[in-house]
């Protein structure tokens, strides 16, 4: 149902809107662990924020560790904790002039809304699912569908899957000749709140993030513990574990994770808060981010490459992303390609003996990671929430969904009343009698060849007879 005009014209000062941002992912907060999709949910808020509207972010409780669960810690004014299936009791709350769901998949259980609906798409997140070995990706497909036919905005992080998300917006109603699908790219902190970063670990290397089944970072780890060793100095740091809420890893690296535990120059860190993260970072030297190819892989903008960037590590990365691209022209790192052995291996060896110039490729980090500050990059969902606006042909998509499950209703009725029917029959005596004899067929068969045979005999004597003259 579209929404009233009453409720989209509410009359709060332009600037001042109160939005909210709703995630299930754990955000980072002190003392708590953080994601991908989290921190993406935080950096538009506080965007938001910064240009100043009265942006307030909300997470399931069940994504809240336990210091904040007890009350140990308070939330910020502007952070919520809720319950995943009383989103209703959220929106009571909160009272927001825009929705905003960071990803789609808690769109079913938002109920109907009297705002504007916006939805980031930050990620091709069926693909995600596939790789993660989703039971059924054509039911994930419908949900994503409907999700975004209840969208009046969406945006997205990067050039190469916003090609990917034409289709997907083309099927649930949007017509691209009118709306447009704004890029905010994955956006980091301020300068002014990162760590200051001081003295590194000489020939330090790390890698973090979430063990996830759609990335496989096992040649690249391998291969740099290989040069390491090889060069009797060096250490590689892994901040590394199953998702805090769901485990999404499919168990594909735990083979890896077990093998680098016996090399004497890895250290595992686990997963730590996003605080204490930012601060470890920024003591090491060199950050490696080099996976195996897939598509999600080319189509994701990817959130530990920007963090790195933003604590002055340049990065290891592959040569086939839109992340690539911006390293090629900007610096703050290496593009290589994740099949090129002897391409990491030189890499590596020109860092390990000092024959590579760190110094110039942390300060190209730096600037790099200036460029994609929230601030800066919230514009387009700004933009939108400064005056926010119901999408035109939301109501004609949601109104021919709506004709379409009627009629798949009606039809399931109608299947409904007829395996009735036909249950009621089966109990009828006669049917009964003839499901039976039905049943003896095969051994009745040879008793009715024996019967009928000297019948058919007789009956052809007889009309040879009377064919005879006389």
């Amino acid at each position: 149902m579209e929404p009233s005009a009453k409720s989209a014209t509410r009359p709060t000062p332009a600037g001042k809107r109160r939005v909210l941002v709703i995630t299930p992912e754990p955000l980072p907060l002190p003392e708590q662990a953080t994601t991908g999709a989290g921190l993406r949910a935080w950096g538009l808020a506080m965007g938001l924020r910064a240009r100043g509207f009265d942006a307030v972010v909300a997470s399931c409780n069940v994504a809240f560790a336990d210091v904040y669960l007890s009350g140990q810690l308070l939330l910020p004014d502007y952070v919520r904790m809720f319950q995943r299936h009383r989103v209703d009791l959220l929106l009571d709350t909160v009272k927001p002039e825009v929705v905003i769901l960071q990803h789609w998949g808690m769109a079913h259980e938002v109920p109907e809304l009297d705002v504007p609906l916006v939805i980031d798409l930050a990620g091709p997140h069926l693909l995600e699912r596939h790789f993660w070995g989703s039971p059924d990706l054509l039911r994930d497909a419908e949900a994503k569908l409907a999700a975004l036919r209840r969208a009046d905005f969406v945006v997205c992080s990067g050039r190469y899957q916003r090609h990917y998300f034409y289709a997907w917006l083309v099927l649930a109603g949007f017509d691209l000749r009118q709306s447009q699908v704004p890029i905010i790219p994955f956006s980091v902190p301020p300068r002014d709140q990162l760590p200051s970063g001081g003295d590194r670990e000489r020939h330090s290397f790390v890698y973090g993030g979430m063990l996830l089944a759609w990335q496989d970072p096992s040649r690249a780890l391998r291969i740099v513990v290989d040069e390491i060793e090889h060069a009797g100095q060096g250490r590689l740091h892994i901040y590394t574990g199953v998702h805090p809420v769901l485990d999404a890893s499919a168990n594909h690296l735990a083979e890896l994770t077990n093998d680098l535990r016996g090399h004497s120059c890895v250290e595992f860190h686990g997963i730590v808060p996003f605080h204490k993260l930012l601060e470890e970072y920024s003591r090491y030297e060199v950050a490696l981010d080099l996976m195996a190819w897939n598509p999600e892989r080319e189509l994701a903008f990817t959130t530990r490459t920007m963090i790195y960037l933003a604590c002055g590590l340049p990065v290891i990365h592959n040569d086939f992303s839109e992340v690539a691209e911006l390293l090629r022209q900007h610096g703050g790192g290496w593009t290589v390609s994740p099949d090129d052995e002897a391409g990491l291996r030189r890499l590596c060896r020109a860092i390990l003996h000092d024959e590579c110039e760190l110094a110039p490729a942390r300060a190209a980090a730096l600037a790099l990671a200036e460029k994609f500050t929230w601030e800066k990059t919230i514009e387009p969902l700004a933009q939108f929430c400064e005056a926010p606006y119901f999408r035109a042909e939301k109501a004609k998509a949601l109104l021919r969904v709506e004709r379409l499950d009627t009629e798949l209703n009606l039809e399931r009725e109608r299947r409904v009343a007829a395996e009735a029917e036909l249950a009621r029959l089966r109990g009828k005596a006669l049917v009964k009698l003839a499901s039976r004899l039905s049943g003896a067929k095969r051994l009745l068969a040879p008793v009715v060849k024996a019967v009928m045979w000297p019948i058919a005999l007789a009956i052809e004597w007889l009309l040879l007879r009377q064919s005879r003259p006389r």
